[in-house]
C-alpha cells in the first residue's frame, strides 16, 4: 500500500465512539461481548504432562516384596506409557515411585517400620528397569525411588493386635489405604504441545498488536481458529524472518449476511497498515483497490449487485463512514482478510528451539476484543 494518509486523533475517536455507542444498543455475538480489558500477551495453558497415578501396592501379597502381578501390570501399561511419551513431545521423563505402610506389624525380616514399603518400592523400580530398559539406557526415562525408610510414608492409624484391629472393617480399610506403592510419570513437556488461549484480547501499538509471542520447540502443527474478528498468525525464524504467514483470517461465519467483509474491520486494518506496517504488511496481506465509495461497497458486499443491504449495524455504519472519509482524501486501497469457517492448520519445525509463533490482533475497541484458539501438537 503506497498511499499514506493522516487522520486526526479526534476523527479516529469519533469513528470508534460511533461504534461503541452503537454497540451498547445492539446485540453482539459472544466473541464481541464487552470483556474485562487487558493488553497482555496470552499465557500458555499447560498440556497434561503427567501420566495418571498408578497404585500397585494392592498387588503385593502379605509380607512379600516381589510380585509377578505388579510386573504384569506394568507390562500391560507399557503401550499407554509409550503413547504418553510420544504424545508429550518431551525428551526426558521422570518416574517417581512412592511407598507407604501402615502400623500393622510387619513380617519377620522387616521389623523396622518402613522397610517393607522401601523394599517393595525398589522392586517396582526393578520391574521398570526390565520393561523399559531401552528408554532408561537412552536417558529418556529416569527413576526416582526412596532410598531410606525415612523417605516412605508411615500410617497413622493405630494398631493393636490384642484388640483384633486387623478384623475391624473400618480400620482394615484405613490400613489398606496406608499400604501402597504408587508411581507417576512426569514429562518435561514441549512447546510443540501447547494451548495458547485468548478469550478476549487486543494488542497494543507499541508491541505491534501482538497477543501471542512464544518460542516453539520441536516439530509439530498448530491449529489456529480465530472468530469473526480477523487475526494473523506468523512463524518466524531466529533472525525474525517470516516462514509462515496466514495473513488476516477469520474462523467463523460473519453475523452480517449481507456483508462479505465487515466494514469496521476493513477500516481498522487499513488504518493500522498506515501506522504500524509490522502488524499489517507482507505478501499474505490482502487488499482491494476501489475507484470510489460505490465501488468499495460493491467489493465488500456478498452480492455486488445488491441494492438492499444492512447499513446500520454497529460494525457497519461507522466503518463505512470512516472509509468514505478516506476515499475523499485520496485513499483507494483497503486491507481485507481471508474468510474461513474453521480456521487453518500450519506446520512448523524448530529443531534448535529458536523459532517463534506470533499472533497479531489489532482490531478492537474498549468494548470489543478478538478471541482465538491456538493449539499445537507434536509430530514425530
Amino acid at each position: 500500500m503506497n498511499n499514506l494518509f493522516d487522520i486526526s486523533s479526534e476523527e479516529r475517536n469519533r469513528i470508534l465512539n460511533l461504534h461503541e455507542s452503537a454497540t451498547k444498543r445492539q446485540y453482539l455475538t459472544l466473541e464481541q461481548v464487552a470483556q474485562p480489558q487487558y493488553y497482555s500477551t496470552t499465557t500458555s495453558k499447560p498440556i497434561n504432562t503427567t501420566f495418571p497415578v498408578q497404585n500397585v501396592g494392592d498387588n503385593f501379597e502379605y509380607g512379600k516384596t516381589e510380585s509377578p502381578n505388579v510386573k504384569s501390570k506394568i507390562i500391560s501399561l507399557k503401550p499407554k506409557i509409550d503413547k504418553f511419551i510420544k504424545d508429550d513431545g518431551g525428551k526426558n521423563f521422570l518416574i517417581t515411585i512412592t511407598a507407604g505402610e501402615s502400623k500393622v506389624t510387619n513380617p519377620k525380616g522387616f521389623e523396622e517400620k518402613g522397610s517393607l514399603a522401601l523394599a517393595r518400592a525398589n522392586s517396582v523400580k526393578g520391574y521398570f528397569e526390565e520393561v523399559f530398559q531401552d528408554l532408561i539406557k537412552n536417558g529418556v526415562l529416569t527413576i526416582k525411588v526412596p532410598t531410606d525408610v525415612s523417605q516412605v510414608s508411615l500410617g497413622k492409624t493405630l494398631y493393636d493386635k490384642t484388640k483384633g484391629d486387623i478384623n475391624n472393617p473400618d480400620k482394615k480399610k484405613l490400613y489398606n489405604d496406608e499400604q501402597f506403592v504408587r508411581f507417576t510419570i512426569t514429562g518435561s513437556g514441549s512447546k510443540c504441545n501447547f494451548n495458547f488461549d485468548n478469550k478476549a484480547g487486543q494488542g497494543v501499538p507499541n508491541l505491534d498488536y501482538v497477543t501471542t509471542d512464544e518460542i516453539l520447540e520441536g516439530k509439530g502443527e498448530a491449529t489456529f481458529t480465530p472468530g469473526q474478528i480477523p487475526d494473523r498468525l506468523v512463524i518466524m525464524d531466529s533472525q525474525g524472518n517470516i516462514e509462515t504467514d496466514t495473513g488476516y483470517i477469520t474462523g467463523d461465519v460473519s453475523k452480517y449476511p449481507d456483508w462479505k467483509y465487515t466494514p469496521l474491520y476493513v477500516y481498522l486494518l487499513t488504518l493500522v497498515s498506515q501506522n504500524n506496517p509490522v502488524a499489517v504488511s507482507g505478501s499474505e496481506i490482502l487488499t482491494i483497490t476501489v475507484t470510489d465509495y460505490a465501488d468499495l461497497v460493491k467489493q465488500l458486499l456478498n452480492d455486488p449487485n445488491s441494492r438492499r443491504y444492512e447499513k446500520m449495524g454497529s460494525e457497519i455504519e461507522p466503518g463505512l463512514r470512516a472509509m468514505a472519509s478516506m476515499i475523499k482524501k485520496g485513499i483507494k486501497e483497503f486491507v481485507i482478510y481471508k474468510l474461513s469457517n474453521s480456521g487453518t492448520i500450519v506446520q512448523f519445525d524448530s529443531p534448535n528451539n529458536d523459532k517463534k509463533i506470533k499472533v497479531y490482533s489489532p482490531i478492537g475497541t474498549d468494548k470489543i476484543k478478538t478471541g482465538y484458539g491456538l493449539v499445537g501438537r507434536c509430530i514425530n
